[in-house]
């Protein structure tokens, strides 16, 4: 690496630094005002920095999304969000939602949307060969988050309780919703926890969501398509009696065709 390179990605790992520091005392300040509904720790919160990214693993391809029943195609995942900062299926056919996995992960995976504003320099000098055309630079991954109208059981049997797919930043493996920066919160202004290391990617490349509650339980969750929303929850059954009909659906990270 020639002098100049290596001075640029100093300078950019010392801005990163800076970055993660002022992130986490957002998240603190959230926290404190949020700690009943998801009691989140400052510790467990993962911001993406340069070095701990595996940039060079990623595969880029678009979500299709798939009636659960029969396996019908329902569209793409959108480029764009909702009035609340959700996801949901492509109004037209070129606002595919592009993405990155590692496809070489086997366990917990995260789904990169868009590149944020740290990447985008090392993209645009070359050091990384990879751009998207996610909704917002500065939510560069996929992340579940907690219903508005939750208790604070979580996702189980008996329970109407829910999770958006929207924006936001990572969280570590295997922990439970926390405070961070997110698409459904900058939309309303309200608070939520979230959890970005929740996918899994079987060898019939189907994307898998799965959910961690606060008490640290793994439920049994469905995804589903409501208002053009995609979400989690852990009960169908209550979902449907509480808010109405829903299409039950599979996602699956497929090539451009």
């Amino acid at each position: 690496m020639h002098g100049l390179e290596f001075l640029t990605v100093v300078l950019l790992l010392i801005t990163a630094q800076a970055l993660n520091t002022s992130e986490l005392h957002d998240s603190t300040q959230l926290e404190k005002r949020n700690e009943l509904r998801f009691n989140p720790r400052v510790e467990d919160i993962h911001l993406p920095l340069v070095l701990d990214f595996p940039m060079k693993d990623l595969v880029k391809r678009f979500l299709n999304i798939r009636d659960a029943s029969d396996g019908t195609s329902l569209g793409y995942v959108s480029s764009a969000f909702n009035s609340f900062g959700e996801y949901g299926p492509m109004a037209s056919p070129g606002q595919r939602l592009e993405v990155s996995i590692n496809t070489d992960t086997m366990g917990p995976i995260s789904i990169v949307t868009t590149v944020n504003t740290l990447f985008r320099i090392l993209v645009e000098a070359g050091l990384i060969p990879l751009d998207q055309n996610g909704p917002d630079p500065d939510l560069p991954f996929m992340v579940g988050i907690t219903g508005f109208s939750n208790d604070a059981s979580g996702l189980r049997p008996g329970k109407y309780n829910y999770v958006y797919l929207g924006a936001g930043n990572s969280t570590a493996v295997d922990v439970s919703p926390r405070s961070g920066d997110n698409s459904f919160s900058r939309a309303t202004g309200n608070p939520e926890g979230i959890e970005s290391t929740i996918f899994s990617l079987r060898p019939t490349l189907d994307v898998m969501p799965f959910w961690i509650n606060g008490d640290g339980s793994k439920p049994n969750i469905s995804l589903g398509l409501y208002a053009n929303v995609l979400f989690l929850t852990g009960d169908k059954t209550m979902f449907m009696e509480t808010f109405g009909p829903v299409t039950w659906v599979i996602l699956s990270f497929v090539p451009e065709s």
